[in-house]
């Protein structure tokens, strides 16, 4: 209503306004240019931009209008909301659109009164307010949930939790009284019932654990629930098809000493006989056969049975229906068994429906990115039939988007029976971001007294006005090596999957090159002598890719050109350089242009940090395009392969799991010169960040036109999303023509292993890695004489 009553207000206003104008009713279906607000003190404009910036250029009406008001309201910013309007250009052509908005107050203080067992600190930690943020009603009471439930966590089962208010000038302060009451902690857990399994193996299957050293043995209600239908579910999955909890009893001490209620509890179990599976029938399917919604079956007839592996057969055959569409299929299960045989089986009826459609695509949660930036990475659209790969896939290209720490899709009934909404709930994280570090600059053995170590830093915002378009800002500085380098790329043009991405960079090195020497006795030599001289160059690149999305992979389609300008300082006097590449860009500016073209399959679950899927990527690239004015001219290819395999999944807690992801990559590099050879500088070698990591010095002796690298990983995620621990394997070698490779010998390697900490944070890409390295000869492993190194790479994503 109150709404309402604004919303005719502000018709009342523009009215007036434009009957002054002696323009009567100009707003309507007139394109607003530009969304402003007043009053706005702590509230960011950033933080709205991203609500109302997609309603720039639409034509204004009062659908729009108050789906904006909605929108504003929704954020729960503001007290009070005054919209107002007038032309935004002198030909009265356009709308500027104003809301003067009242601010609610802002958090001041907040402060936990009669919690004595637990520190403000870890509250702190708990709730979602803090000091300075707008102060929200139902936010607090959100905190209020959190402190209880953090309270439960830790045994306090009588725990009360309320709040109160104070206003004053400078903001809200916000009182958490808490009542703890005394905690209870479980002294003893025992079993009785348990004839086939032992009570220390069903122990290691509850969450609630017995108080210890190391486990503070709180008692959480919710969780005996829990532990019920584990063990339950762990007699199933060993055919007790019959097994149950009969009962809990809770026998309680209070503890006078640690002032706590100390409880033993005990599981009375019924187990039952073990059963066989003999099968099951199907009937009511018309649409698909019973051979095609078993054929991904996992428990066998004869076997002995699983509750767990049958309800994930019965999953199997509704994911038949609802990845062709039909969504709204009825499954009736109904067990039979056989006391006598101990054998059990089940009668499945299915009630088919005709296929669900989509009827509306909703995104929630999104404050900064603009809802068709993520609707356009979903391949699926209104009036589409509903189809769960389509989702799947959808779900990979948001989070390959890196903009969303959680992204939650459901469907709903819509406005009829076989119409669906499909709601996607998205959780944004920062798109911006600051990355700085060491790294190695590429210095040579030549370059004298350069050393090998750069100082890296990058400024990111990889999502620009929540547009999905990336704009960045890089630096290197070392004493050898300085450059900084712009970029701008877009995903999407219009309506089409197709990127765009250009970059200028700006660089100067100091570093080396052979030179021409005559000895004494006339004899020239030409591997012996150095010269040092700078190298100064602007490069600017541009490229576009196309993108496809069957259900199987992400298949890409890219090309692109590059085109530098180099010049080489030195003293053409003194010095002749071996390469004539170097001395064609002697005290001159010189163009250089290349001209590459890539695919790439993509099966990768995700692209950041995969566990499983592959990857494959051949990119070819042609140097030099205009005769008689460049001065190099090759090829390079470069074949890429990735694999990754979860080899361990086991869940620990609710929220966590251990996994074990196998990752291997090869990759094959070569250069085929056209004529006058090649700049040692586009040459391959091994970089010891990247290929053969660890071995930066192997640059001298590990030059030349072809090159494979190859690696292992075993992947350990810590904390998703956040930071993972690895063990590595790296094996890479370089031949001076690619024809040397056929003679590849296991002494041609650099080997490096080691462990690894990998963070996963996209703006933190870095690979912190304790190598040791070793060379094979005469058939046995020959460490180097400093076999340790520490590498500080980066995690390179493969696109």
């Amino acid at each position: 209503m109150y709404r309402k009553v604004l919303a005719a207000l502000f018709l009342m206003f523009v009215s007036v306004f434009a009957l002054s104008a002696q323009s009567d009713e100009w707003y309507w279906n007139q394109p607003i240019s530009k969304i402003d607000f007043n009053g706005l003190k702590n509230v960011k404009k950033s933080d709205l931009n991203g609500v109302v910036s997609s309603y720039i250029d639409s034509p204004f009406t009062d659908e729009v209008y108050n789906d904006i008001l909605d929108r504003l309201y929704s954020l729960e910013f503001f007290e009070d909301i005054t919209p107002y309007a007038k032309h935004a250009s002198s030909d009265k052509s356009d709308v500027l659109l104003v809301f003067e908005v009242v601010e609610r107050p802002t958090i001041k203080d907040i402060n936990f009164l009669g919690n004595h067992k637990i520190r403000n600190g870890e509250l702190r930690e708990t709730i979602k307010n803090k000091t300075s943020d707008i102060y929200i009603e139902s936010k607090v009471l959100i905190d209020e949930r959190l402190i209880r439930n953090f309270y439960l966590k830790k045994g306090y089962n009588a725990s009360y939790v309320t709040h109160s208010i104070e206003e004053t000038p400078e903001g809200i302060i916000i009182n958490f009284e808490i009542s703890e009451g005394s905690s209870s902690v479980i002294r003893e857990i025992q079993f009785s019932g348990n004839t086939i399994v032992s009570s220390r193996a069903l122990k290691r299957k509850l969450a609630l654990k017995e108080v210890g050293l190391f486990k503070d043995g709180a008692y959480q209600p919710s969780t005996m629930e829990q532990d019920k239908q584990t063990i339950i579910k762990y007699y199933q999955e060993h055919g007790y098809a019959d097994a149950n909890i009969l009962d809990v009893k809770i026998d309680t001490t209070f503890n006078e000493e640690k002032q706590r209620d100390e409880l033993t509890v005990l599981f009375v179990i019924q187990e039952g006989a073990q059963y066989t599976y003999s099968g099951l029938r199907i009937s009511g399917n018309e649409v698909f056969s019973e051979k095609e919604l078993l054929k991904n079956k996992k428990l066998k007839e004869g076997q002995i049975y699983n509750g767990t592996k049958f309800q994930e057969d019965l999953q199997n055959i509704q994911s038949v229906y609802h990845e062709n569409g039909y969504m709204m299929n009825e499954f009736y299960t109904v067990p039979v068994k056989d006391s006598d045989r101990h054998e059990i089986s089940y009668d499945i009826t299915i009630k088919e429906h005709s296929r669900s459609h989509i009827e509306n695509i909703i995104v929630k949660g999104n404050t900064k990115t603009k809802d068709f930036v993520i609707k356009r990475e979903i391949p699926i659209e209104p009036g589409d039939t509903f189809s769960n790969d389509k989702i799947i896939n959808g779900m990979r290209n948001l989070m390959n988007l890196r903009y969303f720490s959680s992204i939650v899709p459901e469907a709903k009934q819509g406005t009829e029976e076989n119409l669906v909404d499909l709601i996607f709930s998205v959780e944004e994280q920062s798109t911006s971001s600051v990355q700085f570090g060491l790294t190695f600059s590429g210095a040579t053995e030549q370059a004298g007294s350069a050393l090998p170590i750069s100082l890296f830093a990058k400024l990111e915002n990889s999502n620009l006005f929540g547009e999905g378009r990336t704009i960045a800002a890089a630096t290197t500085i070392a004493t050898g090596e300085q450059s900084i380098d712009f970029s701008y790329s877009q995903n999407w043009i219009g309506k089409y999957p197709i990127a765009f991405h250009s970059a200028i960079s700006f660089s100067h090195a100091k570093t080396a090159s052979l030179v021409n020497f005559w000895s004494p006795n006339l004899e020239l030599v030409q591997n012996r002598y150095y010269m040092s001289y700078h190298d100064w160059s602007t490069t600017f690149s541009t490229g576009l890719s196309r993108r496809w999305t069957p259900d199987y992979a992400v298949i890409t389609l890219a090309g692109g050109l590059s085109t530098s300008l180099q010049r080489n300082v030195f003293d053409e006097s003194v010095y002749v350089p071996v390469e004539t590449t170097v001395s064609s860009y002697a005290n001159r500016w010189g163009v250089s242009n290349s001209v590459y073209g890539s695919l790439s399959i993509d099966n990768r679950d995700l692209n950041y940090d995969p566990t499983k899927g592959w990857f494959l990527n051949e990119r070819v690239t042609w140097y030099g395009l205009i005769p008689n004015l460049e001065k190099e001219f090759f090829m390079r290819s470069d074949t890429k392969l990735e694999g990754y395999l979860k080899l361990i999944d086991l869940p620990v807690t609710e929220n966590w799991s251990f996994k074990l992801v196998l990752a291997g990559y090869t990759g094959l590099s070569t250069i085929i010169p056209v004529q006058n050879g090649i700049n040692t500088k586009n040459a391959l070698y091994i970089d010891g960040l990247i290929n053969g990591r660890g071995w930066s010095e192997a640059y001298s002796d590990a030059t030349g036109l072809a090159m494979l690298s190859n690696r292992l990983e075993l992947r350990i995620p810590i904390v998703p999303g956040i930071v993972g621990i690895d063990g590595f394997w790296d094996a890479a070698a370089v031949t001076p023509k690619l024809q040397d490779m056929k003679n590849l010998g296991i002494d041609d390697f650099y080997y490096s292993f080691g462990p690894g900490i990998r963070f996963l944070i996209p703006q933190l890409p870095l690979h912190l890695l304790f190598a040791w390295r070793y060379r094979v000869e005469d058939g046995k492993p020959k460490f180097a004489d400093q076999p340790f190194n520490f590498v500080l790479s980066f995690n390179i994503v493969n696109y």
